[in-house]
């Protein structure tokens, strides 16, 4: 894929961007968050550098994060441009060469908490910020919110659980690995597609 040139700012500390994936004949998409040690990379799609120096200003990219096995991506040369480390679920370790494996549970970048999604991809993880939660695949918001559909799924209905749990949470806004962010209202959003969808989709 060609690197990205333009992105979306959410606010101060929130920047996604996406493009379209020949490979995987799909829309993906990434987010930068910033924490209270610099811009975590999550699921990074490669960036053009004038729009790198654009988002960071006077700050830094600390790391890459990765909410499955399977969002790789432009880790490889994010982590060379910016001499940084690739974080990812510790149940993705056999897909994806990452430096440091991360727990459900545990709070990372003192920022972002790591929530397991079970059912999905392989260690597939969704990471709290305050009021921004940012989901790899279980998730998409491609034509409409959905849940990943059937054939994806390692457990349709383990992913339900996974979903309904995340439904607890208390968030405003999600970003996604493939489509683009809800601002405003998201976790009723999710709520009623759970609900809306019971299992995942077929297709």
């Amino acid at each position: 894929m060609k690197p990205v040139s333009e992105y979306r700012q959410i606010r101060d500390d929130l920047i996604v961007w996406n493009s379209y994936n020949p490979e995987c004949r799909t829309d993906c998409s990434s987010t930068a968050i910033r924490t209270q040690e610099g811009f975590v990379l999550v699921d990074p799609l490669r960036l053009e550098e004038q729009a790198v120096e654009r988002i960071l200003w006077e700050d830094r990219v600390i790391a890459v994060l990765l909410t499955n096995g399977n969002h790789l991506r432009g880790s490889l040369y994010e982590k060379e441009r910016f001499g940084i480390s690739i974080y990812a679920p510790e149940l993705a370790e056999a897909s994806v060469p990452a430096d440091y494996l991360v727990k459900t549970g545990e709070m990372i970048f003192r920022t972002l908490k790591v929530i397991s999604v079970a059912g999905a991809g392989p260690g597939e993880s969704a990471y709290l910020a305050g009021e921004v939660l940012i989901v790899g695949d279980a998730l998409t918001n491609l034509d409409g919110l959905h849940i990943l559909p059937k054939k994806y799924c390692e457990n349709p209905e383990l992913l339900r659980e996974s979903l309904q749990h995340l439904c607890l949470l208390n968030f405003d806004t999600i970003c996604f690995a493939h489509g683009l962010p809800i601002v405003g209202g998201a976790k009723e959003s999710v709520a009623r597609t759970v609900e809306a969808e019971g299992t995942p989709r077929d297709q």
